[in-house]
């Protein structure tokens, strides 16, 4: 597109000369990511200062040209690509760590800030940022929330959306929002987090963080095969057991890393582990010697611990650098990035080695196996058409293989434009419609990061839709019905958390099901009216245990009020019915998804204003939880700029307290 010299007069005004880039030079550098989608940009601005940020984007919007945020660029599915030309907001300069507070045990950080420079600054403290992407010494913290980025922690610590306390945010007309965990209402911090820089930037972020554990050992684990490596995975995970790490390399991965890292690998075994512990001594001792009863039982040839520090560091070093090793192999890698559920793991792999043999092709396989989350390197040269077009066809049938498994097109790299079309395999019509609802609510114009995570015509190419159950029918005709007429309505459950006129009432205890205690995966599927209580009794029944609310409601009108914010974190899946009598189905039995906008984090805390919540899944352990105290419940609120998010799910404003024209 063409971008006026008055338009970039202005911009130099508020940037500064020399941060207004429009030469061919500066213009091609800006023109790729890690992935490999080519798309030029028109201009880039080189971002100073928040103020500067902000400033740049309503002049942006003014004009109606479209914008990219953009940091370390380590990005694999084209996220930080310009597909309609505009400009580029280059945040490397935004990377300052503004404080460490080590007796509240959070920081204030800038989206620029180098991810391993904070891990660095917080280990001298004492201290841990468990996120841990294996591009830590490259990737931001800004670029890490835009994706929900979260590594080889994330079995036992979680992700980055679980690290964020509050941020600054700037919406695609420029406006900055404070967004509090605290405050009541949807958590608007984890359904941003992850939105890959289509809804919004984040500016600034405080980030928890917690003690170090003074305690950690590594296993390196030698198997036969990687299907013995990858089920002795599932098998830890059928035992209830959370190692802090559990990463899995196939044979041509560890000799592709040796070679370049030398890190001590043996390159004869045709799989190997990582695994890592931490806690106290004795913890590591008995978990340790679960961990090698295991991974006898699945013929390890060896299980060895790293003795020092430097050794530790080294069999790290190895797995962080299996990227970079990868490159220096063939011109073109490309990375996959699906998860299934734990038990689906071997499953899955069965399929990713018949696709990629079928294509005739080369690659090497790299799990995040604690959370079923892996890498396939495809390895191709793109100069040669053939290979490029079956490289591409491989990729797409391994995020199908997926889904077909259980589980999702990305677990933490995110969707951009490479994966966009594979959204249609995962989801079906009525959410992606929301999902396009709710692009259109906060950006109007299409000009934050445009063209990412939505197929184009996903009407003609989803899967079918959701099946409802009978209860779900009957909720789902009478909502329709409400909407035609033009009915207020309040959802309850056991009303035993507040009170609502009778007449308003849509009552959720006839979804009383608990549909599945599944001790392979380690989750429960349960419908929203069944009552915690029970819920407790049946999964200590069943040998065991969640993180639930201490009290007497019902599940779902625990979520949906949001007061026990813990137990809103270990949620993993979501149905739901719209105030239009539409379901809508987020996330299931995966431990990562970062495969669209995360509607779990949305409906929590929406208390009903956004629709009906049908059934939750959830997280489970085979060690007791602690029974989570509760916060008061309280009125949603909606900031003036979110209400557009409120009228995506309910056009006629009938669900809930929150008004069209209420004061807010």
């Amino acid at each position: 597109m063409q971008i006026s010299r008055g338009v970039i007069k202005q911009l130099k005004k508020i940037a500064g000369e020399t941060n207004v880039l429009t030469d061919d030079l500066s213009l091609a550098l800006y023109s790729y990511d890690c992935s490999l989608s080519r798309t030029k940009p028109d201009m880039a601005v080189l971002i100073s200062s928040t103020q500067v940020l902000a400033e740049v984007i309503q002049i942006l919007n003014k004009h109606q040209i479209p914008f990219t945020p953009r940091a370390a660029a380590t990005n694999h599915a084209g996220g930080c690509t310009t597909l309609y030309g505009g400009t580029v907001l280059d945040l490397t300069r935004l990377n300052h760590i503004l404080t460490i507070n080590t007796q509240f045990q959070f920081t204030d950080v800038q989206p620029g800030v180098i991810t391993a420079d904070l891990q660095d600054q917080a280990s001298a403290l004492g201290l841990l940022y468990a996120p841990d992407p294996a591009s830590a010494r490259v990737c931001t913290l800004g670029g890490n929330a835009a994706q929900n980025a979260s590594g080889a922690r994330c079995m036992k610590y979680g992700g980055t959306a679980d690290y964020i306390l509050e941020a600054d945010w700037i919406t695609p007309t420029g406006q900055t929002l404070h967004l509090d965990r605290n405050t009541p209402g949807p958590d608007w911090i984890g359904f941003f987090c992850g939105s890959e820089g289509t809804l919004g930037i984040f500016s600034q972020l405080r980030l928890k963080l917690i003690d170090e554990p003074k305690h950690v050992k590594t296993f390196l684990v030698t198997f036969p095969s990687l299907q013995a490596g990858i089920q002795t995975v599932s098998d830890l995970a059928a035992q209830g057991i959370i190692p802090r790490c559990v990463e899995a390399m196939d044979q041509y991965t560890t000799q592709t890393v040796e070679e370049f890292a030398h890190a001590g690998y043996p390159t004869q075994a045709h799989a190997l582990l990582i695994l890592e512990l931490d806690g106290t001594p004795k913890q590591i001792e008995t978990q340790a010697a679960r961990l090698e009863e295991i991974c006898r039982k699945n013929s390890c040839q060896t299980f060895t611990a790293a003795r020092t520090e430097a050794e530790r560091a080294k069999l790290w070093l190895g797995r962080r650098a299996a990227y970079a090793a990868t490159t220096l192999t063939a011109p073109n890698v490309m990375v996959g990035d699906g998860t299934v559920p734990r038990s689906q793991l071997p499953l899955a792999l069965q399929k990713v080695n018949d696709i990629i043999a079928r294509y005739g092709l080369k690659a090497g396989l790299l799990f995040h196996a604690g959370d079923g989350n892996f890498h396939p390197h495809l390895v191709f040269d793109e100069r040669n058409r053939l290979q490029a077009s079956l490289a591409a066809k491989a990729a797409k049938e391994i995020l199908q293989a997926c889904v077909e498994c259980g589980g999702t097109v990305s677990g933490e790299h995110g969707v951009g434009v490479e994966k966009r079309a594979a959204m249609a395999f995962e989801y079906d019509k009525n959410t992606l419609g929301f999902f396009a609802a709710l692009k259109n609510a906060l950006d109007p114009k299409h000009l934050s990061n445009p063209g990412k995570i939505i197929p184009v015509d996903f009407a003609e190419k989803c899967r079918p839709d959701t099946p409802l159950s009978p209860a779900e029918e009957q909720l789902a005709q009478e909502i329709k019905k409400r909407f035609e007429q033009k009915t207020p309505t309040c959802v309850a459950g056991l009303s035993s958390r507040r009170k609502h006129p009778k007449q308003t009432v849509l009552s959720t205890r006839g979804l009383n099901q608990i549909i599945e205690i599944d001790k392979t995966n380690y989750t429960a599927t349960v419908q929203a009216g069944v009552s915690t209580a029970e819920l407790a009794k049946r999964l200590e029944k069943e040998g065991v245990y969640a993180s639930l609310p201490a009290d007497k409601g019902t599940l779902g009108g625990a979520f949906a009020t949001n007061i026990c914010p813990e137990f809103s974190r270990q949620v993993t899946g979501i149905k739901a019915i719209l105030p239009t009598g539409h379901l809508i189905s987020y996330g299931g039995k995966v431990m990562k998804n970062a495969a669209g906008y995360n509607l779990c984090r949305l409906f929590s805390g929406s208390a009903g204003e956004l629709g009906l919540i049908t059934e939750l899944t959830f997280k489970i352990y085979a060690t007791p939880q602690t029974r989570l105290t509760l916060r008061q419940p309280a009125t949603a609120q909606w900031p003036q700029e979110m209400l557009p998010v409120k009228q995506a799910a309910d056009p006629a404003f009938l669900f809930g307290q929150v008004k069209k024209d209420s004061p807010l």
